[in-house]
């Protein structure tokens, strides 16, 4: 047998950022721009006196034998990209992230396998967009011997790695602390390792048990609401709660909502969204018909108990489609361990899809809220707020005051601040709107640095809208939330940005994802659906989603201010096709079931948008047919 060849080297990784989402909004420009940004890397790598090994898609591998040429070459590199970035329009910009570490790799002909090469990969999940972050042990070199300025991140936890990290700062990268997603567990990590390879073992090992069962009965797929998505897909189904005190329903309430937000930061899991999932829930019990309804394979629900401090969580997951159960577990502990809890079960998720975990999936929760009384609070806020009404919005200011009071400075507190200013604005209960704007704006920010989230980028996004003059910046945002979290909020206020700031292609395809993993969505997303179809003349399409609305009524879930609003929007089809007086009778069923819905009305929810000429032909159109101006 030839004995395997090794050396030590210096690997250089990057990728670029949010790849996938360019791909699918416009694949020929995507890879037209990555072959413009490969011919830049190829040059510096060869002039700093690398070679390319490996390519993959959007990624580049390379070795060095210098680490200062190494990270010499990676600075040079990102500052090559940003100057291009600020001389062509936006569609053609890139971002791109870097990770280097020396390490041992295992030579294979022209390429290079091994743990220096792994390293090195999540080295760049963990760098910062524009960024480059080192191994310690190539920091240590090109410390003593360049004059770039570091930040020390200290151990980090990637992919189930630990490694010191530290990043050079670059004009354009922030000086961050990473939360504690990305931080080593003080506690005894060999003991949660060993458990997860015990565990996978077990499951290997049982299923074949479970398929034996002479009561097996696969799930036929026809009967199923949606095609099944090619990767693996969820529903977390709302835990139990089993003590008699029904304020343990918002820990039972916040551990399935904790567990489904932090899944959906997979872009390898396809998640429902909660509120989808307890709706369908509360209509039947059965699993399989639940998966059935949602399009889902798998279901995870479990219970919660606690008496006094003690706590137990009991969890199972569901195979619907074998009809067998793929895993089972209790946990036992205090009240203060449930967010220890919940990373434990996403973890045994990942496990069992075979899903490789990223850097920020585990842990998040315990660093999202403080404590459990916290998250409590947090979750009556949400309640508050999606009244969107008055009294629902005075309640909500009150609990976000008492949170923002209790809990000053944290991730949840800032977060709630920017929900309640954006909720002002869009409901006109600020005094001071451009007040509001700057406080929403900060208290965004803020959340963002801590939490590192998707949705505090989409408040900031709506921020920078309102302030009249920021759509790119909002833009920017929402693209790098979609990056961090694939849940519906995200994708459904993403879409919203992208359709005010004149991008109602992007707004159409995230909106469709988030209605497919929300089958029972606002009706909001459907009106919006159709508006963006409208604005690309896509009438046909437009007009069977909008005669589904008003074919609703309102047990249906549809209230009159949706529907009145697909009424408008179906007028403005009817016009367009050449159907005046079917577009003329769709205002006069406005009339009669709204006669206080005017053009002011239709301003309020679109009077945003970019694109000034349709929003005024659209206006005069609905006026023209008998809206009242106000």
């Amino acid at each position: 047998m030839a004995k395997t060849e090794r050396k030590v080297t210096v690997i250089l990784a990057t990728d670029v950022v949010g790849y996938s989402v360019k791909m699918e909004e416009n694949e020929d420009q995507t890879l037209k721009n990555l072959k413009v940004c490969r011919n830049i890397i190829d040059g510096l790598v060869e002039e700093h006196h690398g070679r390319i090994f490996n390519t993959a898609g959007d990624s580049v591998l390379a070795e060095f034998q210098s680490a200062v040429e190494a990270v010499i070459c990676a600075s040079e590199f990102q500052s090559t990209i940003k100057e291009r970035n600020n001389s062509v329009p936006e569609e053609e910009q890139m971002e791109f992230r870097i990770g280097i570490n020396m390490g041992d790799v295992v030579i294979e002909g022209d390429n290079l396998y091994g743990e220096g090469v792994n390293v090195a990969a999540r080295l760049e999940a963990l760098a910062q967009p524009g960024g480059v972050c080192l191994s310690k042990n190539v920091h240590e070199i090109v410390n003593k011997k360049t004059d770039f300025q570091f930040h020390d991140l200290g151990e980090q936890k990637v992919k189930n790695t630990v490694l010191h990290a530290v990043d050079v700062r670059l004009d354009g990268t922030t000086q961050r602390k990473l939360t504690q997603t990305q931080k080593i567990s003080q506690t005894a990590p060999w003991k949660k390792y060993t458990a997860v390879f015990i565990l996978t073992a077990l499951i290997a090992g049982g299923g074949v048990w479970w398929q034996q069962q002479p009561d097996f009965k696969p799930a036929n797929q026809s009967k199923f609401a949606y095609k099944l998505p090619d990767k693996p897909s969820i529903a977390v189904l709302p835990f139990k709660n089993l003590h008699d005190d029904k304020s343990d329903n918002y820990i039972a309430e916040g551990i399935s909502q904790n567990l489904t937000n932090q899944i959906s930061r997979s872009s390898e899991i396809f998640v429902i969204t909660y509120s989808s999932a307890k709706k369908v829930a509360a209509e039947s019990s059965d699993p399989k018909q639940i998966a059935r309804s949602l399009g889902v394979r798998f279901i995870l629900n479990g219970s919660v108990q606690r008496s006094g401090d003690d706590l137990r969580v009991n969890v199972e997951l569901l195979d619907a489609l074998e009809n067998s159960l793929v895993w089972t577990n209790q946990f036992d502990g205090k009240k203060d361990n449930l967010f220890s809890f919940q990373d434990r079960i996403a973890e045994n998720i990942f496990v069992n899809f075979k899903v490789k975990l990223a850097s920020n999936l585990l842990g998040e929760n315990a660093t999202e809220f403080s404590s459990v009384e916290q998250m409590q609070k947090v979750l009556k806020f949400r309640e508050k707020f999606l009244m969107f009404s008055r009294e629902g919005h005075i309640q909500a200011k009150a609990l976000a005051e008492e949170i923002n009071e209790e809990y000053p400075g944290s991730g949840p507190a800032s977060l709630v601040m920017a929900w309640l200013s954006f909720q002002e604005i869009m409901m006109g209960m600020t005094e001071d709107r451009e007040k509001s704007i700057k406080q929403g704006a900060k208290h965004a920010k803020l959340a963002h640095t801590i939490l590192n989230d998707g949705l505090s980028l989409i408040v900031g996004a709506w921020m920078d809208l309102f302030s009249g003059d920021a759509s790119d910046r909002a833009k920017e945002k929402v693209a790098k939330a979609i990056e961090i979290d694939q849940s519906g909020d995200v994708l459904s206020g993403a879409a919203n940005i992208f359709l005010l700031t004149g991008e109602p292609l992007a707004a159409k395809q995230l909106f469709k994802r988030a209605m497919r993993i929300s089958p029972f969505h606002p009706v909001w997303y459907a009106n919006r659906l159709s508006e963006a179809m409208i604005m690309l003349e896509e009438y046909d399409e437009a007009r069977e989603i909008l005669e589904e609305l008003v074919s609703k009524s309102q047990e249906d879930g549809i209230n009159l201010r949706e529907k009145s609003r697909a009424l408008v929007a179906l007028s403005f089809v009817e016009s367009r096709v050449g159907n005046t007086s079917a577009a003329r009778e769709k205002i006069k069923d406005l009339r009669l079931i709204n006669p206080n819905f005017s053009a002011v009305s239709v301003k309020n929810y679109l009077g945003m948008v970019s694109d000034k000429q349709f929003l005024n032909s659209f206006l005069e159109n609905a006026i023209n047919l008998g809206l009242p101006k106000t």
